[in-house]
């Protein structure tokens, strides 16, 4: 690796086994909305740009694959023949990884009859003949035996892990010069090289540590001490050569190493931007676009009463205003305004500065500022838009102000649109505007270092408000129109919309828990861990970490000495699923599962909830979010209140602290009697469910008899949640 250092390096990359393993690290979530699959596309295209950033290559290729039978198949028929076709959902995307690559301008390297080792070998061999050094970026075993002084393997999948000659032998465990024969003594079975049958990698490989290398191997296989490889070394002598012969990576095929060719140019920006806004990439696609102080909008600072009134009376004539919070943080009911971003007209937007302590020499009164808006906040002449409504809402709530009505919401609009895509501004802004924002971060910093807004030059703020409030306005334009063309405008304006403000009223007004029953139930708890945690030891015989995986594992399965299920990186698995499946051979793990499971409950409801209880109000204020889940229910974060357990005597004593806010007010739970079930039965018709509901059954019992061949009547609980989990997971796709 020294020698080669100084040499110009050129980059080959394997672009089929890279777009396989892209394919099949990144399963969910990655199609556009016409349903086309993405992710090999993605993780490629991910994989690819860091290699740019990261090594900056000034000679770059990417070699594939092509359908043809190659000259393996002329010479051994079953070459490859036992792995299967490729799924069709990665089919798609070969040619879409092939037009990025050109997008990029990277040479795409192929050739009729030869695979895309070959040519890399070949390639390689070349350049380093020509004085180069060649990196192969690539994680597939075969290609290691093309190791050398002047070549070298990046795995791209283990943060560019860069091997030499000793790091192959180190991760392999024999020398490049070794790794065709280990591969022609144990086989591929992906590949269907047969192999010496018998021997396989580990075997292998002690072989040639042994002997050195295959011919030597074959030529003194009587003396092998194994009796099984012995003979089967003797009996398969040719068919160990000619798996070596179909494993060994070609020098010599039909292309020619110009570096002139793999010269590294600026990549297509414009062909770049139409492929990632066709596939929807749009973090990608932002990155891509122009810096957003040069797209001439006008934003600026309000700071007098004067200008304040006179922005007031544009609001009026235009009837309509898009309203952003800068604010001290996320948390509603505990944040205080910064400011406050108003826009009537896109491309303009103003700024008023209330708490900011850079550049504001010369900023009004909170309380006036409220007050001079309020009329138009609270007006029902004026109609509201903006991004994540609900937020100022609660904000604007907190200080006396209830802003309606709340018109238009471009977050809510989008999520109708698109349930499944990012419904940030800023993705909005890329998505739907092909407009890059300025990130938070460039103003606030990041991590440990990162600042409130109002530490932040006042200059600065007004451009990055300002944009989110001009952004929301132009994109509520355009959202209009897009749920009036996929027939979404109704729901939109009679059920999303208005349950908008009656969400924020929840949030803002929160709900009361007992906490004096939490700290009994807490002491009580900590008593019955102390219990448990007792039992645990004398039944393992000894004391230890119930908390430390690797100290349970050691007592389950070293000194216990019950069977592993599954190993990981840094060990033998002790995860529920393990734990419960060893608790039907001894008492210890279903005590351990006992002891996490109480220990979850108490830490993450029991003692964290009466911590979260806000001091003014005394109650707890969780977010509902109405743009999060892809079915479309509402989901409960900061905190989750709609986890805690139902079905568990604890989960309900923990939800006996929730309390009526008042003296005399009761708690009302009110549900559709299985709403989504109903539907499923109206459309499918199907005659056992249709047939269920007219009989006024209770319809996961019904499914229940049905899957487990009994009586309704002799159904039992753990058999109707299996039902229940079986009827949505039909409703929603699974």
């Amino acid at each position: 690796m020294a020698a080669g250092e100084q040499r110009p390096r050129v980059y080959l990359v394997d672009g089929t086994s890279n777009i396989f393993r892209a394919f099949y690290a990144l399963r969910g979530g990655f199609t556009t909305r016409e349903g086309v699959p993405t992710n090999a596309v993605y993780g490629f295209t991910t994989m690819l740009r860091k290699l740019i950033k990261d090594e900056e290559p000034e000679y770059l290729g990417v070699c594939f694959d092509r359908g043809e039978p190659t000259f393996r198949h002329e010479e051994f028929a079953d070459y490859k023949a036992n792995r299967p076709e490729p799924p069709d959902d990665l089919v798609v995307q070969f040619p879409l990884v092939r037009e990025l690559t050109e997008a990029y301008r990277i040479p795409v390297l192929d050739k009729e009859g030869w695979e895309a080792d070959d040519l890399i070998g070949t390639l390689a061999r070349q350049a380093a003949e020509a004085g180069f050094h060649v990196i192969i970026v690539a994680s597939d075993k075969d290609l290691f035996q093309l190791v050398n002084d002047h070549v070298t393997i990046m795995n791209p999948h283990k943060g560019n892990l860069m091997m030499d000659a000793a790091k192959v032998e180190e991760v392999f465990g024999v020398r490049p010069d070794q790794v065709v024969d280990v591969l022609a003594l144990m086989g591929d079975a992906s590949d269907n090289i047969p192999g010496v049958p018998g021997i396989g990698e580990k075997g292998a490989k002690q072989l040639l540590k042994e002997y050195g290398d295959l011919e030597t191997l074959l030529a003194r296989a009587g003396e092998v001490k194994r009796k099984s490889y012995r003979e089967s070394l003797q009996a398969n002598a040719e068919q160990a050569r000619f798996s070596r012969k179909l494993a060994t990576v070609r020098l010599d095929a039909p292309v020619e190493f110009d570096p002139d060719t793999l010269r590294m140019e600026e990549p297509d920006t414009g062909r770049l931007r139409e492929i990632f806004k066709r596939l929807e990439f749009n973090s990608l696609l932002g990155e891509l676009r122009p810096d957003s102080s040069t797209s001439g909008a006008r934003y600026r600072a309000v700071t007098t009463e004067k200008e304040l009134r006179a922005f007031i009376k544009e609001m009026e004539a235009a009837g309509r205003v898009s309203v952003d919070l800068e604010t001290t943080g996320v948390d509603p009911m505990r944040a205080e305004i910064l400011g406050i971003a108003l826009a009537v007209k896109a491309g303009e937007a103003v700024y008023v500065p209330v708490r900011h302590q850079k550049g504001a020499e010369k900023q009004m009164a909170p309380e006036r500022v409220l007050e001079l808006l309020r009329p138009v906040l609270e007006g029902d002449a004026m109609a509201k838009v903006g991004q994540n409504c609900k937020y100022e809402w609660v904000m604007f709530r907190q200080a006396g102000i209830q802003m309606q009505p709340v018109q238009f919401d471009t977050m809510v609009a989008a999520y109708l649109i698109n349930p499944s895509r990012s419904h940030k501004l800023d993705d909005l802004a890329g998505e739907y505007l092909d407009y890059k924002m300025i990130p938070y971060t460039d103003l606030a910093g990041k991590g440990a270092k990162q600042v409130t807004l109002d530490q932040v030059e006042l200059d600065r703020v007004v451009e990055y408000a300002g944009e989110d409030a001009d952004v929301a306005l132009r994109l509520a334009d355009l959202l209009d129109e897009k749920l009036e063309g996929a027939g979404l405008k109704a729901l939109f304006q009679k059920l999303e919309m208005p349950l908008l403000p009656i969400l924020a009223r929840m949030e803002h007004t929160g709900v009361r828990i007992d906490v004096e029953h939490l700290a009994s139930m807490s002491t009580q708890m900590e008593k019955d861990l102390a219990r448990i945690e007792k039992a645990i030891h004398k039944e393992a015989g000894s004391e230890f970490n119930i908390n430390s995986p690797k100290q349970l594992a050691a007592v389950l399965f070293d000194k216990l000495g019950l069977p592993p299920i599954r190993k990981t990186k840094t060990g033998y698995s002790t995860d529920e699923d393990t734990l419960t499946q060893l608790a039907q051979q001894h008492d210890l793990p279903a005590e351990i599962l006992n002891y996490r499971s109480l220990s979850k409950l108490k830490s993450t409801y029991v003692d964290a909830l009466p911590a979260l209880v806000h001091p003014a109000t005394g109650r707890i204020h969780t977010t509902f979010n109405q743009t999060v889940a892809a079915t479309g229910r509402l989901s409960s974060s900061d905190p989750n209140l709609q986890n805690i357990p139902i079905r568990t005597p604890l989960g309900k004593e923990v939800r006996r602290a929730f309390v009526p806010g008042e003296r005399g007010w009761v708690l009302l739970s009110a549900d559709y009697s299985q709403i989504e079930l109903r539907i499923m039965a109206h459309l499918s018709e199907d005659p056992a469910l249709v047939g269920a509901f007219e009989a006024e059954a209770d319809v996961h019992r019904d499914t229940a008899a049905r899957i487990f061949d009994v009586d309704p009547a002799d159904v039992t609980p753990e058999q109707r949640g299996v039902a229940k989990t079986v009827n949505f997971g039909v409703l929603y796709g699974q």
